[in-house]
Order: structure tokens, then sequence, then C-alpha cells
């Protein structure tokens, strides 16, 4: 019956918008029902296993979420705030279902998202290919932008309700392959669907940034090849003024732009100024606040957007849902709370990993989460326990198999040198 559960839960997490009930909402509320199945009916193995210290940072976001909630938004409490609250009970949850199964059953988890991220590549190659509707009838309402969204140029929504939430999926994907199973290859696939299939600017800017930030923190001496930004600058003006690359892909007129004019994102594209902008903005309210919560009442958000707009005019629109960020909404309401467990468990997941192309992918999903994510997705709780586990099963098999000692003299093996090889 575990097992079954385990299942349940980690395929429900592989496909977090497929809808069996018409609900309103993008992420369905099965991964985290059968997630809490799933972590009760594995108790025993949780607690012979699960490090303390990430399980008590996983259970102070959840006790800090639930105290700021009722001191926030009882005796009545609206949608919008019911939503956040399970941004800090998700994660726990999540956490415990696929680092049981990643523990217990490493080849049955590693099946399940193999045949994920198939399917999801397969679907949005059929969209890209033969018809932009193929399987959207999964996602419910949301299914009725997937001819729009395909004739923008935005490309396609796969299995989820916008190509944003496609990309990052795959992003997530990618990661869980390496993770569990140390299928890079297919990894890399999952990318590439992002990249050329989903094709969401903000997938695409996630990767970017997740590779600059694996350069400054892990790269050694490859930090070097941050000099290429300025070449590759003029390269990217050279293949855009001699209409080398298509003209017709929304990712591609974002870069013309963005070539043309570095602030056009911010100051012309409606999508992309709500998200960065509010990304921006939100951050400079919590250095403002310095650090003091601001509560999970909705109207504390709210309250904020008018000044907010009238103080930075080149806002377009500003999200009612609260700051664009998975990881800045919660600094935003919690205050210095929220970073002391956030960091931890962040550090948690960027540290100690076996690749350069493991670390990138890490780096790559802490933007994804930094981003208009939100922690209460199942890919967070879910990478999370994944990185546990794997960590875990390294050091028993490192205590069964011991390596010989290094002879006196001899250096340890660096990291610096950085070829495609042992980037993978």
């Amino acid at each position: 019956m575990r097992l079954i559960l385990y299942c349940l839960s980690l395929i429900f997490c592989m496909f977090p918008y497929t809808q069996i009930i018409d609900l309103n909402s993008y992420t369905q509320p099965y991964a985290l029902t059968f997630s809490i199945l799933a972590a009760a009916a594995a108790f025993k193995t949780l607690k012979e296993n699960f490090p303390v210290t990430d399980a008590i940072a996983l259970a102070s976001l959840l006790f800090l979420g639930i105290f700021g909630f009722f001191i926030s938004c009882m005796p009545r409490p609206d949608l919008q705030e019911v939503k956040y609250l399970l941004i800090y009970v998700s994660p726990i949850f999540f956490a415990f279902a696929s680092f049981g199964i990643a523990l217990e059953h490493p080849k049955v988890a590693d099946r399940i998202i193999t045949g994920a991220a198939l399917a999801w590549m397969a679907v949005g190659l059929v969209q890209t290919i033969i018809d932009p509707t193929f399987a959207s009838q999964f996602v419910g309402d949301f299914s009725d932008a997937a001819e729009v969204v395909v004739d923008s140029g935005r490309g396609t929504l796969g299995l989820a309700p916008e190509p944003t939430h496609f990309g990052f999926h795959m992003i997530i994907l990618s990661s869980a392959l390496v993770l569990v199973g140390g299928r890079n290859w297919l990894s890399i696939a999952c990318l590439v669907t992002a990249l050329l299939i989903a094709r969401s600017s903000s997938a695409i800017l996630a990767l970017t940034v997740g590779a600059l930030l694996y350069l400054l923190l892990f790269g050694g001496k490859s930090r070097f090849l941050l000099l290429l930004i300025f070449p590759a600058y003029f390269l990217l003006g050279a293949l855009l003024e001699f209409h080398i690359l298509p003209d017709n892909i929304r990712v591609v007129a974002l870069l013309n732009d963005f070539y043309q004019d570095p602030l056009y994102l911010l100051t012309s594209d409606t999508s992309a100024n709500a998200r960065l902008g509010g990304i921006y903005v939100g951050a400079k309210q919590i250095v403002d606040q310095i650090f003091f919560p601001a509560g999970m009442s909705s109207s504390a958000w709210l309250d904020l957007i008018g000044p907010i707009m009238a103080q930075n005019p080149w806002l377009l629109m500003l999200s009612d849902s609260g700051i664009p960020s998975g990881i800045l909404i919660i600094i935003f309401q919690l205050g210095i709370f929220g970073i002391i467990p956030l960091a931890y468990i962040l550090g948690r997941m960027l540290t100690r990993l076996r690749s350069h192309y493991e670390t990138f992918l890490l780096c790559a999903v802490t933007v994804v989460f930094f981003s208009q994510y939100m922690i209460s997705t199942p890919g967070f709780g879910m990478i999370y326990g994944m990185i546990l586990a794997r960590k875990l099963l390294a050091a028993r098999m490192a205590k069964a198999h011991p390596q010989p000692a290094r002879p006196a003299g001899r250096p340890a093996p660096s990291r610096a040198g950085l070829t495609f090889s042992n980037f993978i």
C-alpha cells in the first residue's frame, strides 16, 4: 500500500496541472493529497532516515506559516489567503513523499520520472508539429488559449496552462531525472524542450541566470567565461541584424527588442514588466520595511499596490496575488523569520552535489522559484526530498565502499578544470 501511495504521489507531482475534476486553479490538489498520505504511510522510514535538521527547517516553515495565517487572516480568510497558507504547508509533505520513494524504491521513481518526461516532450512535440490543441483538455478551461498561444509565437502549452509553466516544469523534470536516475542525456532533452518547444522567455531567463549563478558560485577558473558575455551580446546583434534567427518566434522578438533597448522588457512587454518589475519592487519593499513581517493577509499586499505603482510609473501592472516570486513572497510575509529556514533549505539544495551539470540544474531550479513559481507547487519540495535521498544514498555507498587513501603529496582532484565530459 505504501508503494502505491508513493507512486500516486509522484505521478501527480509529475503532472501537477492535469485536471480530473474541473477546478478553477492552475495546480491541482491531487499531488498534495497523496503526498500527505504517502508521508503518513512512510512515518517509520522518515523517522529513521530523514535528516533531522532538514525536517526542522521544513517544519519551521510549516508552523510559521500556520501561525502567520491565524494571526493575519482569521476568523474570515479569503481564498487568496488559503493559497498563501499552502505555500508553507506543501513543501514538507512533497519532500517527505519524494524522499521516501527515492530512498526505498529508486528504480520505480526513475521509471515514473522517465515516463513523465517522455510524455511531456511527446505532447509538446505533437502540439508544435501537428495540432496545438492536442491533449490540452487535460488542463480544463485553460486549454482555450492553446491555439492563440501557438499563433502568437510563444510556444506550446504541453500539459500546463501556459508556456511559462511548461518551461519551468521541464527544468524541474530535468533535475529530477539527474537526481534519481542519473539520466543526463534525457535531462538535456528536457532543457531543449523548454527552449525550443515551450519557448518560454521566463524559462530561458531562468536557465541563463542559473548558468551565471553556477559560474559565479561554483565555476572555479571557468568564471572567466563570464567575460564572453559582451562578445555574445554583439554576436546576438549580428544574428538579429542579418535575420539569421526566425523573426516569428516570440523569444527571438524579445531578444531583438532587448538588443535594441535593454530596458525594453521592463518598459514595453506587459508580461515581463509585471513579472520582472514585480520582483524588483517586491524586493525593494522588503528592504524598505527592514525585513519586518507584513503578514499573510491579502490586504497587506493590496494596500501597497497603489503607492508602489505611483512611485514606479514604468510599471504597467502589478499582480493582485502578491510579489511574483516563490521565495520573496515568503520573506515579504514572514520577514527575517522566513529567511532563516529558506536560507538553510536553499543552502542544502546547492551544496555537496555530484557534478557540474547537477549543480547547474539546481541553480536553474533555484532561479525558477525566485521567479513567479510558488514553492507550493510540487516541484520545490519534490526536488528537495530527492536531493536529501540522493545524499543519504551516496553517504551509505561511500561508507560501504571507502576510497583508498591518497598517497602523500598527491593533490586532490580539482573541479576547476571544466570540460564537457566532467560537466555532465
